[in-house]
């Protein structure tokens, strides 16, 4: 079975979706276009801490969040699980940019600060990491 014909017999229509469609309908701009719809999406939620962020990630099947370092102004988070698991073996450059724009949105809306984020995918440990920066600078209100 070549690369163009990954067998997601036992992945969701989701994640087809995901991993499949999107990138072929947003090309080169896919990326930007699911980081922005992320924090769009994280709007629609009123959290309060970081257990309930990790407990909306968990809820949604964007697997399991856990906070790793929280400094002044950034965070580091990993992002694991069954459903992370699955995409990277289903295609090993799944990407992650819905999950980082809705962590950083929900982290904006606790801080209270501009934030933005990043990630980067671990292979080996089968995780991925999203790094956050916040701006102290730029409060919201």
């Amino acid at each position: 079975m070549s690369h163009d014909q990954t067998d997601y017999s036992s992945q969701s229509a989701v994640l087809l979706l995901r991993d499949r469609l999107l990138p072929n309908l947003f090309r080169d701009d896919e990326a930007d276009i699911l980081y922005w719809a992320g924090k769009e999406l994280a709007r629609d939620y009123e959290l309060s801490t970081m257990e309930e962020l990790s407990a909306v990630m968990a809820k949604l099947s964007f697997g399991k969040l856990t906070l790793e370092e929280e400094k002044k102004t950034s965070y580091i988070f990993h992002l694991q699980g069954e459903v992370v698991h699955e995409r990277l073996k289903a295609n090993s450059k799944a990407n992650f940019s819905l999950e980082s724009g809705f962590i950083a949105q929900a982290v904006q809306k606790l801080s209270n600060h501009y934030t933005e984020g990043s990630y980067t995918v671990n292979h080996k440990a089968r995780l991925i990491r999203i790094q956050l920066e916040t701006d102290p600078k730029e409060p919201l209100d």
